[in-house]
């Protein structure tokens, strides 16, 4: 089975009105929407990347990627026990079959959706440092002050109650590679966190598409969603923007140590972690696993304040 890219999230919202003004605020911009769902885009050319049902109570639903091949989802059917290929109604359409993760996560593979030609982004940073000066003679263009410019839906942090069922499934089914992995402070036989790629061979992808976190208190949930934004910049000023709408911060503006990115996390209306990147590690299938003990890592090197807040 052949992963191309990470397509899609699905939530139980509790409001629609309400999650769909926050989620315009925060970037995305509204495909298709009835009484009953809404069907959000990035401004990438993704014919969908998010999508909240109206339900009592919020819940989330499971996420989806986009395999190579139509042959790809005969594959999960015939070797994974995925449901039979059905036809999608959502934008772009396609075809799809949904595994159940053993945390009973559903996760679709999607293939055939169609994508939108992808809108113009501004055009990029011109900086300069005491090391190279390129900004030459002219004034460089600020920024309008609004919701971040939506790249791509880029990856997704889920607790899960056992990572040590888990991580087999999500290596052996989907081919993901750990790019790192946390262990129990001295105990290296351990592991309960794996930052994730996919294995595209030669092709660099993002140092992770899944971060696979064991939860303290057995749950199987969602931590956040994450999408990509073109630069730092776009998201000092969507952090702006945010704030001046009165919107809950999680964390951020920070960088990772692994990864690298810079991100910036956000809540919505019913209390679920939207994160926006730029910046992060590019990896091909031969660079590797790195192995940590969980006591010698940082959440963000430019903040000394403990993680609770941002696990919380």
């Amino acid at each position: 089975m052949r992963i191309k890219r990470f397509h899609h999230v699905s939530f139980d919202v509790t409001d629609l009105d309400a999650t769909a003004r926050f989620a315009s605020d925060f970037g995305l911009i509204e495909a298709v929407r009835s009484d009953s769902q809404l069907f959000m885009r990035t401004s990438g050319g993704d014919a969908f990347a998010y999508v909240a049902h109206k339900a009592e109570h919020a819940a989330f639903n499971g996420f989806a990627f986009e395999v190579e091949s139509e042959s790809d989802l005969a594959e999960a059917v015939a070797c994974h026990g995925a449901s039979p290929i059905r036809d999608l109604g959502s934008p772009g359409r396609g075809k799809a079959v949904t595994l159940t993760d053993p945390n009973g996560f559903a996760v679709d593979l999607v293939y055939g959706v169609a994508r939108r030609k992808a809108d113009e982004f501004p055009a990029p940073l011109v900086q300069n440092s005491c090391v190279r000066y390129q900004r030459l003679g002219r004034f460089e263009p600020k920024r309008k002050l609004g919701p971040a410019q939506l790249a791509r839906l880029g990856h997704i942090g889920i607790f899960v109650p056992s990572f040590a069922q888990s991580f087999p499934w999500y290596k052996g089914v989907l081919g993901l590679i750990p790019s790192e992995i946390y262990h129990v402070p001295g105990k290296p036989e351990a592991q309960i966190i794996s930052f994730m790629r996919l294995d595209r061979g030669e092709e660099r992808v993002d140092h992770h598409t899944i971060a696979l976190m064991q939860s303290q208190s057995g749950e199987t949930a969602c931590h956040h969603i994450s999408f990509e934004v073109q630069d730092f910049e776009a998201q000092f000023v969507a952090h702006r923007y945010l704030e001046d709408k009165g919107y809950e911060l999680v964390w951020g503006v920070g960088r990772h140590p692994h990864g690298s990115h810079v991100f910036d996390v956000w809540r919505d209306p019913d209390g679920n972690r939207f994160e926006t990147f730029s910046d992060t590690d590019l990896l091909v299938a031969s660079d590797g696993t790195r192995i940590w003990d969980l006591h010698d890592v940082e959440m963000d090197i430019w903040s000394s304040d403990p993680p609770d807040r941002y696990f919380a």
